[in-house]
């Protein structure tokens, strides 16, 4: 009879889980990869392989939708916009600044109530990194204590509260039977992360679709768009476009970038000196994010070579046209907060606004101590 030491055991069950996990994370990302290759015969190219850069005045292409001026009480500190979601009367604005709260406004800006709730106890945060707009709650997640708290939109008191071993990027609420799509950076094992997340109602019973290291560290809360009333995500460095279900991913678009396009051994890469290195090797473009589809053209963000050279893309009439942002104005409108209800959305803050912008936006009563909701498509 075979005599294992205890020592030896240890040694083989850890061998076999391990098998387990990396037989699992094969199947996971073969499946993924090979569905995305299958559907890709199927859906379309966004052509951005022969773009050309655009020295142009940004005010004739912007086109402004809507503005609402924020009526901020003077009693709460407004600082840095991290994210801006709807309801169908309501605007959630995530602030960043002495503290960290959600200020709730009604469509046309005038203040209602703010999220507040600074602690470590129970219902608490110390801050808040993303929130997800569900059916009749928000979702705050805390990354410093790794816990999910669930506010009621009539008066943020606590519905439940979940403490979770992994950590989220950010994500996606609302969807079918109020299901959640969170993204997480929790690492499965080298350079494979959880990745995409699904969860039920009330958490349980998750399903992860894990992914390569590159293109979850990449992603970026303006990964997500939502236009034609579905939503989408960007995959940075693979440039496909996903159709967010309530369980699963459906790819649905490509952008092209030709020549310019990043090669995939970037999506596997963690280490930042490998990932410059590999970009040194060519004029690079990666991580489109912001992306908007509408009838007649197509835009978004993407870096040109650094992470400190970010563009603005356009696709209009067959042409594509590339822009830097290298003016005030484009600062303000060529680098929107999100892209929610077929529109870009930005807020322009006290001091980033001036006559010019004032004109643009075509409004004749201004209060220059407040922040203003603009919604606008690019284009001509």
């Amino acid at each position: 009879m075979l005599n294992i030491s205890p020592q030896m055991h240890s040694i083989w069950g850890d061998f076999s889980f391990n098998m387990k996990i990396n037989f699992f994370l094969f199947v996971t990302l073969f499946f993924f990869s090979c569905s995305s290759q299958k559907d890709a015969d199927n859906i379309d190219l966004l052509d951005f392989s022969n773009s050309k850069i655009m020295e142009v005045e940004i005010k004739d292409w912007i086109k402004v939708e809507a503005t609402a001026q924020l009526d901020v009480q003077d009693s709460i500190p407004f600082g840095k916009i991290i994210q801006v979601e709807f309801s169908d009367s309501e605007i959630f604005v995530l602030e960043n600044g002495i503290n960290s709260s959600i200020l709730v406004f009604d469509r046309e800006g005038k203040y209602k109530k703010q999220l507040l709730k600074l602690g470590t106890g129970p219902g608490e945060y110390s801050q808040i990194e993303f929130f997800v707009k569900r059916e009749n709650s928000i979702l705050v997640y805390d990354r410093s204590y790794q816990k999910l708290i669930n506010y009621s939109t009539t008066d943020f008191s606590v519905l439940q509260e979940y403490k979770s071993q992994d950590y989220f990027l950010g994500g996606l609420g609302g969807l079918a039977n109020d299901r959640v799509f969170l993204v997480s950076d929790s690492e499965l094992e080298a350079e494979i992360y959880k990745g995409y997340g699904f969860f039920n109602a009330d958490f349980s019973s998750p399903q992860y679709q894990p992914q390569f290291s590159g293109n979850i560290e990449a992603f970026l809360p303006q990964s997500i768009s939502s236009f034609s009333e579905k939503n989408y995500l960007v995959q940075p460095f693979s440039d496909k476009v996903f159709e967010i279900e309530k369980d699963s991913l459906k790819l649905s678009f490509i952008i092209d970038f030709g020549s310019k396009k990043v090669p995939l051994e970037t999506s596997e890469v963690i280490d930042a000196e490998e990932f410059y290195r590999i970009l040194e090797n060519g004029s690079y473009y990666f991580a489109p994010h912001n992306l908007l589809i509408a009838e007649k053209s197509v835009g978004f963000n993407f870096f040109k070579e650094s992470i400190d050279n970010l563009n603005f893309g356009l696709i209009q009439n067959g042409q594509a046209y590339r822009f830097s942002i290298d003016s005030d104005l484009k600062e303000l409108f060529l680098k929107p907060i999100a892209v929610r209800e077929d529109l870009f959305h930005t807020i322009l803050l006290p001091g980033e606004y001036n006559e010019e912008v004032i004109e643009l936006l075509n409004l004749t009563e201004v209060d220059y101590e407040k922040p203003i909701l603009v919604s606008y498509t690019i284009g001509q």
